[in-house]
């Protein structure tokens, strides 16, 4: 009876451990497959490696695309010096103990923190931008002045050259500062690259190739300086009648109611799928951020399409992705991926990463590519764009977005030369009464020092 007893007790207490056993490996597998509970540990895991190598490694330098040092560190956990803070602080961004990590600082954070190197040396991986610091400089003192930003992308690459955003803030004195810096509307989102914007009349390349794709840029409009839609009058900028309208005269006077009376023919579809091909409302993954932009026709009523088709919709796009708009204009129809990151290179002095001109997508065919660079051939200079270098010509778009409170967000897209591009200048000056044309001088700047190098 006894012994009995004792096997019974003995079996029941084997069981129950089994089941314990059994119910903590289910436990564990379950939440591995329950949403966030894995990543929070991986997080908290990667967050305390960080820490730890945070204490022992010397963070990695930034550098420019010369081997000019943008960001530094004497040693481990030591105050972080950048040597232009303002210039390049909306991109290359802070480390901080206190505040954490922005910009490249945060993007490339695990591999600045840590890396392949000697023991007695240890250090993280040095970061290469494709930034040129001279240009980046000119770039940010050319606009600090007001609220706005300036790109410059390599077109033939893709490689970002300049990419300059002001409002901006001191990243050396990122702690004595930090109440004042937050004072500043949108600091910390670079006008560059995070802020979608109204783009205006800039967004008459997007249509502008919808036009030449339906193949209805032959017959010419009647500009009388407005039209009435559904009870809604919509008006040029500045109410300008401007007469019969060919597709070039329509483009270089940036006539309103020449490309809502286009767009209106073609129908809403036909601008659908151009602000597909350009990714215009799609994310838009590069090395260092992710783009992002807004496009909505709704359901395709009349003044939604005659509006959107000259800037003016629900749309809202950076000048980043400007740029690359304008480079797939430069490049026969392809439009290439920006990158930032050159190269990484570890401790040891390994290349472990290194950026690469690639193509995103084809955005229209090569003739319709020509036929838009000589349009902008012709505005840029009707626009008044003195040539640059040996005479090269800057093909050009403005735009005057207005944003509804009494002020206009002015836009200049570029590239230069027309006939064989080498550079896209875009820039936008937020919150102005200025129109697109008054950042002329500011691009004829940056293409001075482009064609002096």
């Amino acid at each position: 009876m006894k012994k009995s007893f004792l096997k019974r007790t003995q079996f029941l207490q084997s069981a129950t451990l089994i089941c314990v056993i059994l119910m903590i490996i289910s436990l564990i597998r379950t939440s591995a497959l329950l949403p966030g509970v894995s990543e929070e540990a991986d997080k908290q895991k990667q967050e305390a490696k960080e820490s730890t190598y945070q204490k022992e490694y010397v963070r990695g330098r930034i550098l420019d695309r010369e081997g000019n040092i943008l960001a530094s560190s004497e040693k481990p956990e030591s105050k972080r010096m950048y040597s232009d803070p303002y210039a390049f602080s909306n991109v290359v961004g802070y480390w901080s103990i206190k505040y954490g990590t922005y910009g490249v600082e945060n993007t490339m954070n695990e591999v600045l923190t840590h890396s392949a190197s000697r023991e007695e040396d240890k250090k993280g991986a040095d970061v290469s931008l494709t930034l040129d610091a001279g240009l980046q400089k000119k770039a940010y003192d050319l606009i600090s002045d007001f609220t706005g930003s300036a790109v410059v992308l390599n077109a033939k690459t893709g490689e970002i050259l300049a990419l300059a955003s002001s409002p901006s803030f001191n990243a050396n004195a990122l702690e004595e500062d930090w109440e004042e810096i937050n004072k500043q509307e949108g600091v910390f989102y670079s006008n560059a690259y995070q802020n979608p914007v109204v783009p205006g009349s800039v967004f008459k390349l997007v249509t502008s190739k919808a036009i030449l794709e339906a193949g209805i840029d032959d017959e010419k409009v009647e500009d009388e300086g407005k039209l009435v839609i559904n009870g809604q009058t919509i008006r040029n900028y500045g109410g300008t009648a401007h007469g019969t309208l060919t597709f070039e005269e329509g483009f270089v006077k940036s006539s309103n109611v020449y490309f809502m009376d286009r767009a209106l023919e073609m129908g809403g579809q036909a601008l659908q799928e151009a602000a597909d091909s350009f990714l215009i409302g799609q994310d838009i993954k590069l090395d260092f951020t992710t783009l992002t932009s807004t496009f909505n026709l709704g359901d395709y009523e009349d003044n939604v399409i005659a509006s959107t088709a000259f800037g003016q919709g629900e749309t809202l796009i950076t000048p980043l992705h400007m740029a690359m708009i304008a480079q797939s204009i430069a490049g026969d129809g392809e439009m290439l991926k920006p990158y930032l990151i050159q190269s990484v290179v570890n401790g040891r002095g390994k290349t472990t990463q290194e950026g690469k001109a690639e193509v995103l997508t084809k955005t229209m065919d090569k003739k319709i590519a020509k036929r838009i660079r000589e349009v902008m051939t012709e505005a840029g200079e009707s626009y008044g764009l003195e040539t640059v270098g040996d005479g090269y010509e800057i093909a050009a778009k403005t735009g005057t977005a207005e944003r509804g409170d009494g002020y206009n967000n002015a836009w200049l897209v570029t590239f230069a030369p027309a006939d064989d591009p080498q550079y896209v200048v875009v820039l936008n000056h937020l919150k102005t009464k200025e129109i697109g044309k008054s950042l002329a001088p500011v691009a004829e700047s940056l293409y001075q020092i482009l064609f002096e190098e």
